[in-house]
C-alpha cells in the first residue's frame, strides 16, 4: 500500500462526504431553477471521485512508496513570490483598479513561471487583461474597481 497517496485520499473522501451532506441540506433545486447547494454539491462529488481514484491508485501500486522528504523539490523563492503577488493583488485591487493590478499580477506570474521574452510577457498579460475585461465588464456587466487612475 502506498501510504503517501492512501491517507490523503481517504481524508479528502471523508471531507467531500461531509461537505456534500451540507450542500445537499442547502437544497439542490431543479435543472431550471437551481438551488444554492447545487454547485457545492457537484464540486464535492468531483472531489469524492478524484479521492476515490487516488485511493484505488495507492492500492494498485503498492511498491511505489518511497522514503522522500515532504517538501523535496519545492522552489521556495517562486512559491513565496507567487503567494506574495496574490496577496498583494488583493490589497491593491481597489487602489490601482482591475486593469492595472491584473496586468502587474499576470506579468509577475508569467515572469516566475518560466523563461520567456520580456515583450511576450507584457503582450500576454495585456491580452489576459483585455479578455478578462471583455468577459466580466462587457459580457457579464460586472462592476470592477477602476482605481485612482480611472482605468
Amino acid at each position: 500500500m502506498n501510504y503517501r497517496d492512501f491517507f490523503p485520499g481517504l481524508f479528502l473522501l471523508v471531507l467531500s462526504a461531509c461537505a456534500s451532506v451540507l450542500a445537499f441540506q442547502l437544497g439542490l433545486g431543479s435543472v431550471h431553477k437551481p438551488g444554492s447547494g447545487l454547485i457545492p454539491f457537484g464540486t464535492t462529488i468531483l472531489l469524492a471521485l478524484m479521492s476515490a481514484g487516488l485511493i484505488v491508485k495507492s492500492l494498485v501500486e503498492p511498491g511505489k512508496s518511497q522514503k522522500r522528504r515532504i517538501f523535496e523539490g519545492v522552489r521556495w523563492k517562486t512559491l513565496i513570490v507567487v503567494l506574495s503577488g496574490l496577496a498583494g493583488y488583493g490589497l491593491v485591487l481597489n487602489w490601482l483598479g482591475f486593469g492595472l493590478s491584473t496586468f502587474i499580477l499576470m506579468t509577475l506570474l508569467l515572469g516566475v513561471s518560466g523563461r520567456q521574452k520580456w515583450w511576450l510577457m507584457f503582450v500576454t498579460s495585456a491580452l489576459i487583461v483585455f479578455c478578462a475585461y471583455l468577459v466580466f465588464v462587457v459580457w457579464l456587466e460586472c462592476q470592477l474597481p477602476r482605481g485612482w487612475l480611472g482605468i
